[in-house]
């Protein structure tokens, strides 16, 4: 599967206080580039980030709902904890990312990558996601209920304990990431049905319905 990777622009404006401008109620952020800045208390709605590349920047204590993020690249950044509900994602990439808390919850997200990040107890519920690739990410306990997965890959990642309940998963290779202890409602429940996975997490999810194994 091929995702359509951010289309950034050849000139980014570099060195913008961007305090200020976040704290302007009247403009969006567009084509800008910032790397190693601390991002605080910034609240906004309905709020729109295009063509912009955020490098080793932290967020804290954020709050930027029902906004859009266009031909975005964070990479090692800190977004734990940041309220990102009812957001639309179309073209980001998250590379090398902490995600740690995150409420990505109620969202649309098309054509994103999150490579090696940690995302442990992040929040995903109730999105919709169209061409998504989670390679080498810490999901542990994660989120992830109520969702509409289109071509959706993850690649040795960790889902242990990750909430899965009324998320079907057909069509979804799990075979080489970690799914022990993962949250469904039932295995009768079509959550796991036409997914892949190998002999060794059968067993596991085998156990799940309390059916004791022999040699």
């Amino acid at each position: 599967m091929k995702i359509t990777h951010p289309r950034l622009t050849t000139s980014l404006h570099e060195g913008t206080d961007i305090q200020t401008v976040l704290e302007k109620n009247d403009e969006d952020l567009t084509e800008y580039s910032f790397k190693n800045i601390r991002i605080e208390k910034v609240k906004k709605r309905n709020f729109s980030v295009q063509s912009c590349i955020f490098n080793n920047c932290s967020f804290v204590a954020c709050s930027i709902q029902k906004s859009q993020f266009s031909d975005v690249v964070f990479k090692n950044c800190d977004l734990s904890n940041v309220d990102l509900t009812g957001c639309g994602f179309h073209r980001v990439a998250f590379t090398g990312c902490k995600l740690m808390g995150t409420n990505m919850a109620d969202g649309i997200l098309n054509h994103i990558s999150f490579e090696e990040c940690r995302g442990e107890y992040m929040n995903l519920s109730m999105s919709k996601m169209r061409y998504i690739q989670f390679t080498r990410s810490n999901l542990q306990g994660a989120g992830i209920e109520g969702c509409q997965l289109t071509n959706v890959t993850f690649d040795a990642c960790n889902l242990m304990e990750a909430e899965l309940y009324r998320t079907s998963l057909k069509g979804i290779d799990l075979s080489n990431s970690e799914i022990s202890g993962i949250r469904i409602t039932n295995l009768a429940n079509n959550e796991l049905r036409g997914s892949s996975v190998s002999s060794l997490q059968a067993l596991d999810l085998v156990r799940m319905l309390g059916v004791e194994i022999k040699d």
